[in-house]
């Protein structure tokens, strides 16, 4: 996959002040050492665990649409601190931003409402099992768009250019993948407790 530098659009930034690893602007220096990159790599992981965490908790709003708009501003936020981490300002694409992690949030919110009805009509405690299945799936679908964000990013592509297409194929090869299980609350939520 080829990478691409930031483009007009997105103005490249930086958390760090200026080092032989950014240029005088603040933006990524395309020479940067290995730490710094290893470093950012686990300053992102970071985040995404941060805010997985929180997306996790909009799971367990009851109310449809609060949880939408809790987990769209979650995954919001968390894009916009990758972005930061990488070098990119998205202050001029917060709306496309914020409507891309918006569907994705309801998406996540419309599986997680089909899988909740199926599954409450297996168990004798249903609440707790929607809840628990929200919760879960919420978290999952945080930490895998921040992931694809990272990943994208690390490669040097703008964070800008990241469509809804992007995620829902991300999301759908790690459901295929095995990756959502939520029987397994350890491996569903290794992502939350490895440091």
């Amino acid at each position: 996959m080829a990478t691409s530098t930031p483009t007009k659009q997105t103005v490249p930034t930086s958390t760090v002040p200026p080092t032989e690893n950014t240029t005088n602007d603040g933006g990524l220096n395309p020479s940067n050492s290995a730490i710094d990159k290893k470093d950012r790599h686990e300053a992102a992981n970071a985040i995404v665990r941060k805010y997985a965490l929180f997306g996790t908790a909009t799971g367990l709003i009851p109310v449809f649409g609060v949880d939408v708009l809790a987990l769209t501003a979650i995954q919001t936020k968390m894009v916009n601190d990758l972005a930061k981490n990488y070098g990119y300002d998205l202050s001029e694409q917060l709306v496309q931003t914020t409507l891309t992690n918006g569907i994705t949030a309801l998406g996540g919110r419309v599986i997680t409402g089909i899988l909740t009805g199926v599954a409450k009509s297996f168990s004798p405690l249903k609440s707790l099992v929607g809840g628990a299945l929200s919760a879960a799936f919420a978290g999952f679908l945080t930490a895998e768009t921040g992931k694809i964000y990272q990943a994208r990013m690390e490669e040097g592509q703008d964070p800008a250019n990241i469509k809804v297409s992007d995620i829902i194929e991300h999301i759908i090869l790690q459901l295929r993948e095995g990756k959502f299980n939520p029987t397994n609350v350890k491996g569903q939520f290794g992502y939350l407790l490895n440091q």
